[in-house]
């Protein structure tokens, strides 16, 4: 690489006390940031970006206690050290962990996904009193992207 880079961005040392838990596909990362930024109102915000995202939280599916455990343990680490009040929970289209893992069509893992959301959501309250959590579907028809609130109660 060689010479250095020095970004655009300044630092910021507020926290906005947000946490988005989503999965790591990078083809949807631009699209997660635009949402989060110009529609929910959250410019900086803590991240939980592994395969499947909110299906961490989920100790019932396959291999699904070592997730839960290792998600447990990062997000009590974020919600503790950075006062995180508020988490967005992100399923998207066409996941590859619910294709490739689970052996789901993309029709039937939406439906699983939203079911995924609302466990992981009851599961944060469980863990972290008084969290405020909501959750959405990132959908794609073509080249567009959408995203629908997912309700998850609370």
């Amino acid at each position: 690489m060689g010479d250095s880079f020095e970004c655009r961005e300044t630092w910021n040392p507020e926290r906005i006390h947000a946490l988005a838990i989503y999965c790591s596909d990078g083809r949807w990362g631009n699209a997660f940031d635009e949402f989060c930024h110009e529609v929910l109102s959250i410019p900086r915000y803590d991240r939980f970006a592994v395969p499947g995202g909110p299906v961490w939280l989920n100790m019932l599916r396959p291999g699904g206690l070592r997730r839960y455990d290792a998600a447990r343990d990062h997000l009590d680490f974020l919600v503790r050290v950075h006062q995180v009040e508020r988490a967005v929970l992100i399923g998207h289209y066409g996941c590859a962990f619910y294709s490739d893992m689970l052996g789901m069509t993309i029709e039937d893992a939406v439906l699983e996904q939203q079911a995924d959301l609302r466990i992981a959501a009851g599961n944060l309250r469980g863990w972290f009193a008084g969290i405020q959590v909501e959750a959405y579907m990132a959908l794609r028809e073509e080249w567009r992207i959408s995203f629908t609130p997912v309700p998850v109660g609370g």
